[in-house]
Order: C-alpha cells, then structure tokens, then sequence
C-alpha cells in the first residue's frame, strides 16, 4: 500500500507540473479549473458540497439514473430492470451482471445493500435524501436487503410518486461502493469513512480517486476495468481556481480545457477565441439570500417583505450576471414539474420604506451577511448591500472561504447566507423540502433549510409532504404552484435567479455532458 501511495503521489507530481510547464495541457489529461475550496469529504455516503458531487460523480455510479436531455426516462444503470408493488411500497430491482467495480468485483445485490444500509448508518448531512422514505438506523436493515447476489428488495414507509424514489436514488447519496474493498479497510465501526473521505475511492465509475489536496486539487485516473464504454483520456485534474479572471487566464493559455467559474465578462472576452467555445446548459441552480429570523429585525415579517423590494434584481441580470442567471423568485425551476413564472417583487426603495414603517422600524439597521469569496456571490452582495442602504438597511458583508461559508450556514451563525441550491435530483420536492418543510413533518426528521433559518412554515410544511405523495400527476403539480406562491410571499427566504449555465471550454474538446443538477454533468465521454 505504501508503494501504490507512493506512485500515485509521483503521478500527481508529474501531471501536475505539466499542466503548468507546458502551453496546452497533455492530450491524455482533462484539466478543470473550478472553485473547489468548499471540499470536506470525498466519501459518497457523507459528500454534499458542489465540488465533493462533481468528482464523485465520475467516481461511482448509482442503481437507477435519468436521461439527461429528458428527466422524465429512468434508466437503468447498475440495476439492470425494477418491479413495483400494488401499494407502491416495495421495489425489486435485479442487478446488472455486466458492472464491475474499479477492483474487478462484480457489483452485486450485497453491495447495494451495504452501500444504501451505510448512508443511513452515517447519519451523513446528505442522509436525509434516503431517510425521507422512513429509514432510520434502527429500521434500515430490515427494509433494504439482499436476496441474493441480483435481488435487491427497498422497502419505503409511505407510498409517493414512484419517479421521486428513483430520482432519489440517482443521486450522488445512492452511490454504490465495493462492499468487499470498504469493509476490509472499516475502523471502530465507522463503515470505511476514514479511509474513503480522502484519497480513496471504491466506486464502478469510469475514473478512480488518485489524490486530493483540499483547496488546492483534485486528481482521477481513468478505471481499467470500468464495464461501461472506456474513457478516451486518462486522467483528470480539477485545480482550485477561486478568480474567475485567472481561470479566462488559464484557459486561454491552454493550462486548462475546462473553467467552471468564468464571469460575464470573461464570455465576452472569449466568445471571438477561435481556440475557445462556451457550452451552455440548462441550470437548477437557485440563487437566494437566507435571512436567519433568530434575529430580532429579521424576525418582523414586514422587515422581511422590506427587503424583497431592495434587490435590483433585473439591474443584476442586465449588468452583472449578463447571459449568465435570469430572474427567479419562486422555490422550483424552471424546467421542473409545477415550475410558474411568479415574480411579485421588484426593487422599490419607497414601497420598501413604507413596509419598515408599517413593522415599526425607524433609522438604520446594520446585518451581518455570509458571502462565499468567489464569483458570482462577491459581486450579488456588493450590488445587494448598495441597493438596501438606500432604505438604511446596512449589510456588513463577511466574505469567507467555501468552508467557512458552509460552516457558518449550517450552525446558523449568521444573520443573512447569500447562498445557491442545487437539487439533489431532478424533482419539485428536492426544493420543496429544502425551503418549505420543517423536521417535524420530515419523515426522518432532518433539519431543512427552514429550520436552518429559524422559520416555521405552518401549514406549508405538511401540504409539501402531501405533494410528494400525491399519485395524480396533474394534481401534485397544481399543488407546487400553490406552495410556491405563499412560498415566495411568506417565507424569510429571498429567492433571486436561476442559472444559465455556462463553461469555458478548448476548442480541443469533445463529449462534454451537462446536465441540470450540479451532480449531473459527465467527464468520461471527452476527448481531445
């Protein structure tokens, strides 16, 4: 082991320097530039933040996903075909026999089992997206087993719209791992997490984890023995590149294919490059600012209706973010099932006044706003701290690193996060969940962003989790339209855009896939 840990070390080197060394990056190599700082874990069963799904992406595969160009087809991918029960509780899947893992193990029942068992063992910060059907660590083994080597039984407490369990399990949390590989490396019974959450991985996905630096770099090399359609290059290298000008830099030198984080600035710079090309997708990507109500001013709901009408947010689109987000103020995407064109608010520093007097507030008032140090985010809160101190609402900006960012957010040690939601999956409930139900309807219990925000959404709580249940399509989508318009007039939550995704990519490459979640979005076809 000491040996391997050695070479790969050497490898990293190597790839590394000559990516720097040299004008255009090595043909057999994928360089990425991306803001990657946000990293905690590479471990599939704990990962949440952007840059942890990206990589784990290529890594590890699921049971079931969706086509990316129609999110409506399921389709198989380590399990091979699905059955349903009358009552909707009970799904059978049989496995592929073709997958392999990255070791050469077949990919089995068992280590499905093991790997969907580990999740909700974890209690992981992304654990609920499974536990929402009712498993807990006392239940878990007894309504997700084996029946044998191809039989895989998911047994939910309640019965939902069967396309929400498979979008679910398309997630970045219903990864599977090689239960063999990471039983043998278990310590103190912490199921492998030690040893996967950093420069491990026992994925059956087209790229194996060689080494992470955190906020510095992220290396992959290619499976040998993946069982799908082999990837064309050999490695990829994600490198930590926080300003978007010196990702432009990069890229136009050659130093990297692929940047993550361009401006719109950076497009226009690009866009006559014949050596260049942006590729744009369709984003669900919410941008928004989380106002936490613990706070006395923030807890006055006429003080948090002020401040909806003090973002120029079409100001933004047209002049900031130009190309790159359009307006959005309600909880699901556009694209998704019950997604409407609801946008009550615009900026009026007048009607914003007359709000603050209507809640008693009189003078200034100063709050403290969570700012990631990357683009878009630093420009939104400096335009957004402009607009509101015309209304003497004063944000004291405190720009941090992806980490700190996350940690802030998750203790609620904040009075505003200017922060973005990605849905783990491509189903109105991934957002209804996340902004409009509390843990006690929550069938795991799990703290949403509501609760993260101190907000208690009353009625709107139990009517989200009654429209992932409901069977009618037509009826469930008229229910999110509801949810979302008392959503966006009620809630602490100031939703702002959607993103228009786009990426700076060499005109060397080919086979980039993009898809809506930031989950989604696929390395093993490129070529140079």
């Amino acid at each position: 082991m000491r040996v391997l840990k050695a070479m790969a070390a050497a490898m990293f080197g190597a790839v590394f320097a000559v990516s720097v060394a040299f004008a255009d990056t090595p043909t057999d190599t994928l360089v990425v530039a991306d803001a990657i700082d946000d990293v905690m874990t590479l471990d599939p069963g704990q990962v949440g933040e952007v840059g942890g799904v990206l990589t784990s992406s290529q890594i590890y595969q699921s049971l079931v996903s969706f086509d990316v160009n129609d999110p409506t087809r399921i389709i198989g991918v380590l399990a091979e075909s699905w059955t349903i029960s009358p009552d909707g509780k009970t799904f059978t899947f049989k496995m592929n026999p073709k997958a392999r893992f990255a070791s050469g193990n077949r990919v089995t029942a068992w280590d499905a089992e093991f790997s969907l068992r580990r999740v909700v063992h974890l209690k992981s910060r992304s654990a609920f997206i499974i536990g929402q059907f009712g498993f807990s660590p006392d239940n878990v083994d007894d309504r997700i087993r084996a029946l044998d080597d191809q039989t895989l039984v998911i047994e939910i407490a309640d019965t939902y719209a069967p396309s929400f369990l498979f979008y679910c399990l398309s997630s970045y949390i219903g990864a599977i791992v090689d239960s063999k590989i990471v039983k043998a490396h278990e310590a103190e019974g912490d199921y492998g997490n030690s040893w996967l959450k950093s420069d491990n991985s026992a994925g059956s996905g087209p790229f194996q984890l060689v080494k992470w630096r955190a906020k510095e770099s992220i290396l992959l090399k290619r499976n040998e023995n993946y069982w799908g359609t082999a990837p064309k290059i050999d490695s990829i290298l994600i490198r930590h590149v926080a300003e978007s000008a010196e990702q432009r830099r990069l890229l136009e030198a050659g130093e990297v294919d692929i940047a993550n984080r361009l401006g719109p600035n950076d497009f226009d710079g690009i866009a006559t490059n014949p050596k260049l090309s942006i590729v744009n997708a369709r984003s669900g990507s919410i941008y928004y600012m989380g106002l936490n109500v613990r706070n006395q001013y923030l807890a006055n709901p006429k003080v948090v209706e002020a401040m909806k009408y003090l973002v120029d947010y079409q100001g933004i689109v047209d002049t900031i973010s130009r190309g790159t987000m359009e307006v959005h103020q309600t909880l699901v995407p556009s694209g998704f099932l019950g997604a409407i064109a609801y946008k009550p608010f615009t900026f009026d520093v007048e009607k914003a006044k007359a709000l603050l007097a209507e809640g008693g507030v009189t003078g200034e008032f100063s709050l403290d706003m969570v700012v990631w140090d990357t683009l878009p985010f630093t420009d939104f809160a400096k335009a957004i701290q402009a607009s509101m101190a015309q209304a003497d609402v004063h944000l004291n900006l405190q720009i941090v690193d992806g980490r700190e960012w996350l940690d802030r957010y998750r203790n609620h040690d904040l009075d505003i996060w200017l922060g973005l939601w990605g849905p783990d999956y491509p189903d109105p409930h991934s957002n209804a969940k996340a902004f409009a139900v509390n843990k006690q309807d929550a069938p795991d219990g799990s703290d949403s962003l509501a609760d993260r925000f101190g907000w208690n959404a009353g009625k709107l709580s139990p009517y989200a989790m009654a429209a992932v249940r409901e069977q009618d399509t037509g009826k469930r989508k008229a229910m999110y339209e509801a949810i979302q318009k008392v959503h966006t007039d009620t809630s602490p939550f100031i939703l702002m855009f959607q993103e228009v995704r786009k990426v700076g990519v060499s005109a060397r490459i080919r086979g980039l896939v993009m898809g809506t979640t930031f989950s989604d979005d696929r390395y093993q076809a490129i070529s140079k």
